[in-house]
């Protein structure tokens, strides 16, 4: 620690190499001005940072939504020689505007990040002028080679008040500023935060909403962005109070498509529904009210290396039966949603739990609909620009999709091929995009999907129609066994446009002692009556999936959970986990299956002894693919080596770890591939 900080104090206290103006009073240095969509004025004498002109900006609205103020040079500079770009920025009367950096090389992206992950104390201020300090060839960007443009843009389709900019430079100096060493801290001495590492931006304001903000590098070490907006107190857009992801940015051909919360009254992703057996009967109220109408707690529980998670909190209010004693009883029940974070995988994890042990038991009957939600999953700005939706899928005993776009009641689809792992999805064709929902455990571990509609298990729809009123092709509306947009059709022959996207689940799955399953002869299926239990608590966790179609995110997520029951794990030194909480949140615990995976949180996980681990994860079929891997019982502050079939793993690059201290565990994402019987693991102290 103390070399290594005295090594920083040095490079901080050394004088800067010398700077390339871009502009400070006006251009410099044969920088030209290559701004678009309106909104910029070069030489504005309201604010300047030195001298007494800046540039002032006003973005988004009725200027041109996403416009920027955007600098171009001739010829070619390379980031060995300028890796840094940095400027100040005022904002004016209000501050909080969002803003989004873009590097360009022969017109096209070749990196990108949000401004606010670079800006001095994370966000642009009202009356005040903060640095921004961006580093081009590590962080978010993590880009080396040649460019000629750099665009600073708009990050917002509503109008922004004017923001200021100035005194922007690019910079020799490769010395990290001291607000991007410790903006998170460090998990271990004497290591800084690693450039490809995960960023947490806390309390950036985002479509109207404070949120917080992560930012990771994927499975294809592209960078992917998602907004949790927090739940304590705020309203936002279309009455949301919040706990929910807002917005979710991934690349497609190299630029970002930018996903958002719909505008509508179940916009947002990912809070909690429920429906009530007997619906309003009794209560004279809403049975299934949207869970972002409720406020609750926000937690940072953990930001690590390469991963963190985020949780919500709330109570949702569930009714008792009619028959219950006393009937009609409102009661709150706890409820805690947590996100996962992890480098190098492409999809979060969310994961629930519904604690019901203060309800006297079977006094509530209940579905679980979460998660729940409208995202426009195409990149559209608003509803109405949405793609219509060219297909459904979901996956219960059988894998069901539509066969004919659009999607309408009276669309021809299959409902005939073996399906394990539950899962839900829409997509588009019209831009190809997709979105879903993907359990992380089988439907024999974890009961999903419901309601009347299996008799039509194993047929397809050359079989006639599956619902008499409406007569149409598609299973009726009350049948889909997830929720969608089955409640969205104006008539049986009409697309949508809308983007709804639910779980699904029985009645009795929240508050029954005893419940029939999915597919049970109860609920007119064709399975032997099985039933779970659904009371005091109950867990799940699921994938949130998107991407583009014709690449078949979901499928693949489907594939690497169906991998995950291939495994056998073992241990020579240190042991296989057999168990671990139930859930999130949870003070109970289950049993693994197969053991050594926890599927709380999808991660493969081993005991150490002594901090160190000698395993190996043997997979039976397929290729598991960059596994999140945990390792319990490893104290202190420092990385251990760690070692794949004999050969030494270089952080960062190999692997992608994180120290869980207060847990004293070791999360890891591996940054490779895994086949055959033999994948040999050892952590070294």
């Amino acid at each position: 620690m103390g070399k290594w900080m005295s090594l920083l104090v040095l490079m901080l206290g050394s004088a800067q190499a010398a700077d390339l103006a871009v502009y400070d009073e006006a251009l410099r240095n044969g920088f030209q001005d290559f701004s678009y969509g309106g909104g910029s004025t070069f030489g504005s004498t309201d604010q300047a940072h030195s001298g007494s002109v800046s540039i002032r900006f006003i973005g988004g609205g009725g200027i041109d939504a996403f416009n920027a103020v955007s600098f171009f040079t001739d010829p070619d500079l390379m980031t060995t020689t300028y890796p840094i770009v940095r400027f100040w920025v005022h904002g004016g009367a209000t501050g909080g505007q969002q803003l989004y950096f873009f590097l360009q090389h022969n017109n096209s992206i070749v990196a990108q990040a949000e401004v606010d992950a670079y800006i001095t104390d994370g966000s642009i201020a009202a009356g005040t002028w903060r640095e921004v300090v961006i580093p081009l060839n590590s962080g978010a960007l993590n880009y080396s080679g040649a460019f000629d443009r750099f665009d600073i843009q708009s990050d917002s389709e509503t109008a922004q008040a004017a923001v200021y900019i100035d005194d922007v430079m690019l910079s020799e100096s490769s010395a990290p500023p001291v607000d991007s060493i410790f903006r998170n801290g460090f998990e271990s001495v004497g290591l800084p935060p690693a450039s490809n590492g995960l960023v947490q931006d806390r309390d950036v304001s985002v479509l109207g909403m404070t949120s917080d903000r992560f930012t990771w590098r994927d499975g294809t070490n592209q960078p992917r962005v998602a907004v949790l907006a927090h739940n304590t107190g705020q309203t936002g857009p279309g009455g949301t109070r919040g706990g929910e992801l807002r917005e979710y940015r991934y690349q497609v051909g190299g630029s970002p498509r930018i996903v958002t919360a719909s505008g509508s009254a179940a916009s947002g992703f990912g809070y909690v529904v429920s429906h009530r057996s007997e619906g309003t009967t009794g209560i004279g109220t809403d049975d299934s009210p949207l869970g972002h109408g409720f406020t609750g707690t926000s937690e940072r529980v953990w930001q690590g290396r390469h991963h963190a998670i985020f949780r919500f909190a709330q109570s949702y209010p569930r009714w008792a039966t009619t028959t219950a004693a006393p009937p009609n009883v409102r009661y709150d029940v706890p409820v805690t949603v947590e996100w996962i974070f992890s480098t190098g995988r492409d999809n979060p994890l969310w994961a629930v739990s519904w604690d019901l042990s203060a309800v006297p038991v079977g006094a509530v009957d209940a579905d679980s609909r979460a998660p729940y939600g409208e995202l426009l999953f195409d990149g559209s700005a608003t509803e109405g620009a949405h793609s219509v939706i060219a297909g459904i899928g979901w996956g219960d005993r059988y894998k069901f999709a539509t066969t004919t776009s659009p999607a309408t009641y009276s669309s021809s689809w299959t409902w005939n091929t073996p399906n394990t792992i539950p899962y839900v999805k829409l997509w588009t064709t019209g831009v190809d995009a997709t979105i879903g929902t993907v359990q992380t455990q089988t439907i024999v571990q974890q009961d999903a999907g419901g309601y009347f509609g299996t008799a039509r298990w194993n047929t397809t729809s050359a079989a006639g129609n599956a619902c008499t009123t409406p007569a149409s092709l598609l299973p009726c509306d009350y049948n889909w066994p997830y929720q969608s947009i089955n409640y969205s059709f104006a008539s049986v022959s009409t697309p949508t446009n809308n983007t709804r996207l639910a779980w699904g689940t029985n009645f009795g799955f929240l508050g029954q002692n005893s419940y029939y399953t999915h597919g049970s002869a109860y609920w007119g299926g064709p399975l032997p009556n099985t039933t779970d239990s659904g009371w005091p608590r109950k867990s799940y966790s699921t994938y949130v999936v998107l991407g583009t179609h014709s690449t078949d995110p979901v499928g693949a997520q489907v594939a690497q959970v169906e991998t995950v029951q291939s495994l056998n794990l073992t241990a020579a030194t240190g042991s296989v986990a057999t168990s671990g909480p139930a859930g999130v949140n949870r003070p109970d615990n289950i049993t693994y299956a197969p053991a050594g995976y926890d599927p709380v949180y999808g991660a493969l996980t081993f005991n150490a002894v002594g901090n160190a681990l000698d395993a190996n994860i043997a997979v039976g079929s397929g290729s598991l693919k960059k596994p999140v891997i945990v390792v319990r019982n490893i104290s202190g502050g420092e990385y251990p080596t760690l070692r794949f079939n004999n050969v030494a793993q270089v952080l960062d690059v190999d692997y992608f770890p994180s120290l869980r201290v207060a847990t004293s565990e070791l999360w890891i994402t591996l940054n490779r591939d895994l086949t055959g019987a033999t994948n040999r693991l050892e952590i070294v102290p």
